[in-house]
């Protein structure tokens, strides 16, 4: 049985299942130094180039000789391994360090496999087979996304010289999950979309082409429900952590989603009504993303053309004058003020998020009187449920109306 180095995620030799890392080992001068090697594994690497790379931060004296120093040690600590490391064919199972004409070199035995290696060779067979052979593309692909279980040494935080091949191997893990997307997609494989892609989002958040896949692939699915539980959920987490509103490609999937199946060639009344019927506790306001509260603001401003209405617009900010108040104390205060609107507002209102402190809120069917009693109740269970000096939120009101200058631009 070979031996396995594991880079994809935290680092970890393996041999038949068990780890060879011993408990001193993995925080130290040397497993650094084991992880450069590695990392740099095609290369020879001069004593001066390693010492400027791992070290130039640090105050020691004479590099070199501080390398030599840690190379013996290394080699020892592969030995306490089982590794054989005098670099001299070293058997199959072999991984050490060699010292040839003013290089070191890493030597790695036929039985010796590296993941990144593999992972690289798994992309580079799919991306060869995919237009002669796509079952094959698909199963390579499926291979080296199996074999990513997070970012290159992710135990490795604030070391420069990891950061561009770690970007490299992210990269490589986007471009296998959106290939191998677009053959299943191809061949109607929906299902396994779900699946990856249910495994993958926890590694990659916020690439908008994986969410597209995956919501389509729910819409094949007929999965309505969870595709807009999705769509709410990705755009809402990309405006508050990355303040990007939805893109026109997601827009359409929206669109698409809330048509419900319209694309469906046949369908009847029952069917549609099950589509449109998400989800929903019917207690409170409705939240719902900026896109669906610009439509229902457009409709009321259509209707108030026709009749009277009794419909108004809110705008509530989460404000505070006390320089003592943290950004994440207002971010923490803003996730409040969505509970307090749900509970504070009736069935038939709705609210959105505007920015990262503002909420937009309508009040349908309102009396003009009854506004300042909606406003001094959201204040009171705001500032009960916060308890914190210095936070408070403002409230105004307008009524709807078509305008010339529409709030909506």
């Amino acid at each position: 049985m070979g031996v396995e180095v594991l880079t994809l995620g935290d680092f970890d030799i393996v041999e038949s299942g068990r780890s060879l890392m011993m408990d001193g080992s993995r925080a130290n001068k040397r497993l650094e130094l084991l992880k450069y090697f590695i990392t740099y594994r095609d290369k020879k690497l001069t004593p001066e180039y390693i010492a400027e790379n791992l070290w130039s931060d640090s105050d020691i004296a004479d590099p070199k000789n501080a390398l030599r120093t840690q190379v013996f040690r290394l080699r020892k600590m592969l030995d306490d391994m089982g590794l054989k490391s005098d670099g001299e064919g070293g058997g199959e199972n072999h991984l050490g360090i060699s010292f040839q004409n003013g290089f070191y070199v890493l030597n790695i035995g036929k039985n010796c496999l590296i993941d990144a290696a593999l992972f690289e060779d798994n992309i580079k067979a799919a991306d060869r087979a995919r237009n002669k052979d796509p079952d094959q593309a698909i199963e390579k692909y499926k291979e080296a996304i199996r074999l990513y279980r997070g970012q290159y040494l992710a135990d490795i935080s604030d070391r420069e010289w990891v950061f561009t091949i770690r970007n490299r191997y992210h990269r490589l893990y986007v471009h296998s999950l959106i290939s191998l997307f677009e053959l299943l997609k191809t061949k109607g494989r929906s299902r396994e979309i779900v699946e990856y892609f249910e495994h993958a989002v926890s590694y990659e958040p916020f690439e908008e082409a994986l969410h597209v896949f995956f919501l389509e692939a729910l819409l094949e699915l007929g999965e309505y429900k969870h595709a807009l539980s999705h769509y709410n959920y990705i755009t809402g987490r990309m405006y508050r952590e990355m303040s990007v509103t939805p893109s026109p490609v997601l827009k359409g999937m929206y669109r698409r989603i809330v048509a419900g199946g319209r694309d469906i060639h046949s369908t009847d009344i029952s069917v549609l009504a099950r589509n449109f019927s998400f989800d929903d506790d019917m207690e409170g306001a409705l939240f719902c993303d900026l896109e669906y509260f610009r439509t229902i603001y457009n409709l009321e401003e259509r209707r108030s053309l026709r009749a009277q209405n009794k419909e108004c617009l809110g705008l509530v900010t989460v404000t505070t004058e006390s320089p003592e108040v943290s950004q994440d104390k207002l971010n923490g205060a803003t996730e409040t003020l969505k509970t307090v609107l749900k509970e504070s507002l009736r069935r038939g209102d709705v609210f959105t998020q505007w920015n990262r402190h503002q909420m937009i809120v309508m009040l349908t069917d309102v009396q003009r009187d009854a506004l300042d009693l909606i406003s001094r109740r959201i204040r009171k269970r705001f500032n009960d449920k916060i308890g914190e000096e210095g936070l408070s939120v403002d409230i105004s009101f307008k009524p709807i109306a078509a305008d010339k200058k529409p709030f909506f631009a």
